[in-house]
């Protein structure tokens, strides 16, 4: 996967109810951001750790594996 800030800062564009979601899969699985500065990070084009990034990816396929 490429960066997957693309592919959330896309889901969250298309549907920003989304990003709720997209930080809540994201806190589950170990990361370390809360709610309050996920957006603006995530929206940022400062670099994030590459464990972050990976935490971030988990989240969009556990997300994408809940679609109808």
């Amino acid at each position: 996967m490429e960066d997957p800030r693309l592919l959330a800062q896309t889901m969250v564009r298309n549907d920003p109810a989304r990003i709720d979601d997209l930080w809540l899969q994201y806190w589950a699985n170990g990361g370390d951001t809360g709610r309050a500065g996920f957006d603006a990070h995530l929206s940022s084009s400062d670099p994030w750790d590459a464990f972050e990034l990976k935490i971030l990816a988990w989240a969009i396929e556990d997300l994408a594996g809940q679609l109808p």
